[in-house]
């Protein structure tokens, strides 16, 4: 099923998009590899659904090129794109079966029945639906329906198929069982998927590559591991979680090494390499929240100091099963710090709410970020490429 080699590479090159005086995409440039599983994650508004209609031609660009498999779709129909869209609302016929709603389109393209009927029950057993053929969709389940709705769009042999939050009408336990048949399809076709959720998780759980977005830029473009262990700056190292920011100013430098101060007094180390940020400079590192340990502090206890070094007070406990999110306040921070403690280490010798904590991580654990809180550069953004950082 899958096209030539780069039939269904997609390039997004300096699109801009503006609804009236709302510009909802700004100088965009993205190239997605033919036979790729790209995630375009970020908040409302950000963007993503923009371009996600734009490459199926049901939103125009402002200017800008979308080319396919190496040409321009720019005025082409919709049906001429090699695209396929997957909705949110999985919008089947109600009163056609199975089999009737995979079918439709080649009917409405003129393929007798015999034909699009073989190709329509081809497809469901790839979903592994086709004992269901002939059911109605109100007799499947949500996650049938979905993969009824899955089916449906590759019906049309497309190169590109476009996922519109398809799982977020699910419940949990189907969400991460289909999330996982996404994957499996796409691999089995390979064919180019292009993903758009809000959902950090999901991204990081199916894609070769995730664009993480705000306000119509591209913050960051890379492996899912990338992302998650190496964040460009804090936006996305918030954005994804997992992560905690630290920042403050630079108070020396010594063998590659930065001691920086927080607004809080606390003292951090960045690794900064052959880099000499002068002194007063601020900036911003991420701590993975599985990379802290922490303690209790015993009543009267004098609190330790030293670089990457915290006290907080326990302020939330939360068991994910096989780990224990705590939750602590920090002195003159409003911004939540985590640490993600396996659960063994935290029942051993288990936290209250309320208690006093001091948390420590290794300066070679934090990774050194572009800039502060919201700070994309929009020259290094746009020109983020999928597949590098």
């Amino acid at each position: 099923m899958a096209e030539a080699k780069g039939g269904g590479e997609v390039a997004i090159v300096g699109v801009t998009k503006r609804f009236g005086p709302t510009v909802a995409v700004e100088s965009l440039d993205l190239v997605v590899p033919h036979g790729s599983y790209c995630c375009l994650l970020g908040p409302s508004g950000c963007g993503k659904t923009t371009i996600l209609r734009m490459i199926a031609g049901h939103e125009t660009p402002t200017s800008g090129d979308i080319r396919i498999g190496g040409t321009s779709v720019l005025g082409l129909p919709q049906v001429q794109r090699g695209t396929a869209m997957m909705f949110q609302s999985y919008a089947l016929f109600p009163h056609r079966s199975v089999l009737d709603n995979v079918a439709f389109a080649l009917k409405m393209r003129g393929a007798g029945t015999a034909e699009r009927h073989a190709k329509a029950r081809e497809l469901l057993a790839k979903v592994q639906l086709d004992k269901f053929a002939d059911r109605l969709p109100a007799q499947l389940s949500g996650g049938q329906q979905q993969r009824v709705a899955l089916a449906r769009a590759l019906i049309t042999n497309p190169r590109v198929l476009l996922l519109d939050e398809p799982l977020s009408a699910l419940d949990e336990y189907l969400r991460l069982r289909m999330r996982g048949e996404l994957r499996r399809v796409q691999k089995e076709l390979g064919i180019t998927f292009i993903h758009v959720t809000h959902t950090q998780l999901e991204a990081i759980a199916v894609a070769d590559t995730v664009v993480v977005m705000a306000q119509g830029h591209i913050e960051q473009a890379a492996s899912a591991r990338d992302i998650y262990v190496a964040p460009r700056n804090a936006y996305v190292a918030r954005f994804i979680g997992g992560q905690n920011v630290l920042g403050g100013a630079v108070e020396s430098v010594l063998d590659g090494t930065a001691a920086v101060t927080a607004d809080n007094g606390s003292r951090f180390a960045f690794q900064v390499g052959d880099g000499r940020p002068p002194r007063g400079a601020r900036l911003y590192g991420s701590i993975r929240r599985d990379r802290i340990a922490i303690e209790k502090l015993l009543p009267g206890a004098k609190p330790p100091s030293g670089l990457n070094t915290v006290v907080g007070e326990v302020h939330t406990i939360e068991n994910q099963g096989s780990y224990v999110k705590v939750t602590l306040d920090l002195a003159g921070e409003t911004e939540e710090f985590v640490a993600n403690v396996a659960d063994d280490k935290f029942f051993a010798n288990a936290l209250e709410i309320g208690d006093r904590v001091v948390a420590r991580w290794s300066a070679s654990d934090v990774k050194l970020l572009d800039a502060g809180p919201l700070a994309h550069d929009p020259a290094a953004a746009g020109a983020a490429m999928a597949g590098g950082r």
